[in-house]
């Protein structure tokens, strides 16, 4: 038997209904409390794709058969709000015919690699659920003692797992890509520093001869240049690990600015996530009228960096073409993708 997760695509919500439906009936029967995920519909699955939650599809040998819940911001409990590393599990549910086989523990554990800044798990559910607390328990919780009464509803337990954010960063499988804030640039300011800082080093840059290299960017260029790009972070959990910036350059084409991969979370696929959502993102942005044959995305790089000008001939750019500056220490080259008509 092999258990297998990954983000729960909008297509999915249907499915994942009927199953949390099937699922949660045996508590509503029992408690009938209006707040039971069986009296939810696709909407409750649609309205938490988002960066507050990671909502993951779980499938044992290729068959859909239930889905997992976190929330990353917000409260776990009525009054505490979920600190920096803290995460609070809302629901984790299995069909019932493949309930009792380990499913939902393998689940957890599943997910509890994609979060490598936490610190801390939560979760409660109804005190007398023994089954409940059994599968939480098999994989590390422990109960806080804490309890929520609320009069005509069940009596609700608290757990909680600590752990060292220390786990193999190798472990991370399934980041996603989401929309940043302007709150967000002082965290993506280390990264794209950090990230760029390779390059800087393979081609001799310093703040002397390159001043204006990415890997010396400030917090000021990037506030200044928010209001006129679409900023995107790489997420595993609360943790960015990767940026881009696209900006819209004429009716028919967008420009792709500064995309990026931590170093350690490099070599495993996470760049092809960036521009395929970049690529994705241009469609939606330029659309298809009648007088432009195809959405275009374009990219300026350093012309003598053979290996990244490879690595974006396979993602599907084409050369075009370079430019020599006399205020920068390199050549500058150009590509650009097109979408294939069909």
């Amino acid at each position: 038997m092999t258990v297998t997760i990954h983000p729960t695509l909008p297509a999915e919500a249907e499915l994942l209904a009927t199953i949390q439906k099937a699922a949660f009936k045996p508590l509503y029967d029992r408690y009938r409390d209006e707040g039971n995920p069986y009296l939810r519909g696709p909407e409750d699955i649609l309205c938490r794709l988002n960066r507050n939650y990671r909502q993951y599809t779980i499938q044992c040998d290729g068959v859909t058969v239930g889905g997992i819940l976190y929330r990353l911001h917000g409260k776990r409990r009525p009054f505490d709000p979920l600190t920096e590393g803290e995460y609070y599990l809302g629901r984790v549910y299995v069909l019932p015919l493949y309930q009792n086989k380990g499913i939902a523990a393998e689940a957890i554990r599943l997910c509890e690699q994609e979060f490598p800044d936490a610190t801390a798990y939560y979760v409660d559910f109804p005190a007398d659920m023994d089954k409940n607390r059994r599968c939480y328990e098999k994989v590390g919780f422990t109960d806080t003692g804490m309890e929520t009464r609320t009069p005509g509803e069940p009596v609700i337990a608290l757990y909680k797992k600590t752990v060292a954010p220390s786990h193999s960063k190798e472990c991370v499988r399934h980041p996603q890509v989401f929309a940043l804030e302007a709150s967000d640039l002082p965290a993506a300011l280390p990264l794209i520093r950090e990230s760029f800082a390779t390059a800087a080093q393979k081609h001799g840059l310093t703040r002397e001869n390159c001043p204006a290299h990415t890997s010396f960017v400030t917090l000021d260029y990037l506030e200044r240049f928010f209001p006129l790009r679409r900023m995107y972070g790489l997420f595993a959990g609360k943790r960015m690990i990767g940026y881009m910036a696209l900006s819209e350059t004429s009716d028919c084409s967008c420009e792709l600015h500064n995309l990026c991969i931590h170093p350690d979370y490099r070599g495993r696929g996470f760049g092809e996530l960036l521009v395929a959502h970049a690529k994705a993102e241009t469609v939606k942005l330029i659309g298809h009228p009648p007088t432009i044959l195809c959405p275009m995305l374009t990219l300026g790089f350093i012309d003598e960096d053979k290996d990244l000008r490879s690595w974006y001939e396979k993602q599907g750019f084409v050369y075009t073409g370079n430019l020599k500056f006399d205020h920068l220490p390199f050549t500058s080259g150009y590509m650009e993708w097109k979408e294939i008509q069909t």
